[in-house]
């Protein structure tokens, strides 16, 4: 899975689809990321700013990584 992550959202929306393809519950994975399950929620709708370490545990708990790369010439 591989996602351009540009805003706040679009950022939540990576963990919300992560955590959907593996049949996950919000409280599930906050509870292995040892986040609360109202910061996932909020982080999953873009209703918040966050804590990058946390969105890092997050991502962590779902099997993913985090990676930066320079944007293609046509983004």
């Amino acid at each position: 899975m591989s996602s351009a992550v540009r805003t706040m959202a679009d950022a939540g929306a990576v963990l919300r689809a992560a955590r959907m393809a593996r049949g996950l519950t919000q409280a599930e994975v906050a509870a292995r990321a040892k986040v609360s399950r109202e910061w996932l929620n909020e982080v999953e709708t873009g209703k918040s700013r966050f804590d990058f370490q946390r969105y890092l545990a997050a991502c962590e708990a779902l099997g993913l990584e985090v990676q930066v790369q320079k944007r293609s010439a046509d983004a």
